[in-house]
């Protein structure tokens, strides 16, 4: 397994880049910081910007009410500006709710947590740990796909699956993210 060198860590600034998807919760503020291992404070740790705080689980929502699922979309804030930990913690929070409720959400948000991190390690140099997440990932997008009649959450799963092997495959540049552009945009 190689992994390269460590990349220059990208600033993902609130707003977005161009073609980055409007936000779907604009009243969120995000935190003080984008958290980056080993570029940042660890905002559960002493000095971060979470220590200390309890946060009450999410409300279940069934997949059809994915518009008032409000960590989910918190999570797709966070995905599509490159927050990726964040990302992550957002959807684990909902995991954890749908874990005996609802086996296809439970697999979808699994995914979704995994494709996040996969980008935080593109992005960190780390790609022998990015494929082996971009493959547990895809694997279960693609069962959900054949058993969900293909959309889940608003989420196009064949496409996702396309988009999630152009942007988070292995890297052609060293130096550059592979993660830049790859939004997610349920409908």
């Amino acid at each position: 397994m190689t992994t390269l060198p460590r990349r220059a860590t990208v600033e993902r600034p609130v707003e977005g880049v161009r073609g980055a998807p409007p936000l779907f919760l604009p009243d969120e503020e995000f935190p003080p910081y984008r958290f980056v291992p080993g570029r940042a404070p660890h905002p559960l740790m002493e000095g971060g910007y979470a220590h200390g705080r309890s946060v009450a689980p999410p409300p279940y929502r069934t997949a059809d009410k994915w518009r008032s699922n409000r960590a989910y979309l918190r999570g797709l804030d966070f995905f599509n500006r490159g927050w990726w930990w964040e990302a992550h913690e957002a959807w684990e929070s909902y995991w954890h709710v749908v874990e005996e409720r609802d086996p296809a959400q439970h697999d979808l948000f699994k995914a979704l947590i995994q494709l996040a991190a996969c980008a935080l390690n593109r992005e960190r140099g780390s790609d022998a740990g990015a494929a082996r997440l971009l493959f547990s990932a895809v694997k279960l997008l693609e069962r959900l796909g054949h058993e969900s009649g293909g959309r889940l959450c608003g989420l196009d799963l064949e496409r996702l699956v396309g988009h999630a092997h152009q942007f988070l495959g292995e890297p052609t540049d060293d130096r550059t993210p592979a993660v830049d552009g790859f939004y997610l945009r349920p409908e």
